[in-house]
């Protein structure tokens, strides 16, 4: 299980990071209102509404078991749909699992939200506190 949760971190954060996963908005993506921009609030509720899905048993953590089936989703997707192109961020552990500050192999809420804030943050280029088009990220793999 051990080389599972570096992989499984790098699986969730990938997801986290690219930000743009199926959200409520009327584009399909996470700009709620419609307004062509995804405010921090909209990110924030976004990476929220992932958390929820990803805890699969609904225990307030993201833990191994749960990463697993997200990386078999993920793998899955891929095998369907070659076009969907390689692992965004090249797919190796690298600082992936930075996720999980407090190193005890689960992903906390707190944690991927604050992950999700630094995202934010970091692809926030001209910091007026949304994202434009042009800001975000192209979103690949499949929908969690």
């Amino acid at each position: 299980m051990s080389r599972l949760l570096p992989t499984g971190f790098a699986v969730l954060f990938l997801v986290s990071s690219a930000g743009l996963a199926q959200a409520q908005g009327p584009r399909g993506n996470q700009d709620a209102n419609g307004d062509g921009a995804i405010s921090a609030q909209e990110f924030e509720d976004a990476a929220k509404a992932r958390f929820q899905r990803m805890d699969a048993n609904q225990d307030g953590v993201i833990d191994a078991t749960e990463l697993a089936a997200i990386q078999k989703r993920m793998e899955e997707f891929r095998a369907q749909r070659p076009d969907a192109g390689p692992r965004p961020g090249g797919g190796g552990g690298g600082d992936w699992s930075a996720m999980d500050a407090d190193h005890d192999g689960k992903v906390t809420l707190a944690e991927a939200l604050a992950a999700s804030k630094a995202r934010f943050a970091a692809l926030d280029t001209d910091k007026d506190g949304k994202l434009s088009e042009a800001e975000r990220p192209m979103r690949r793999g499949p929908p969690n």
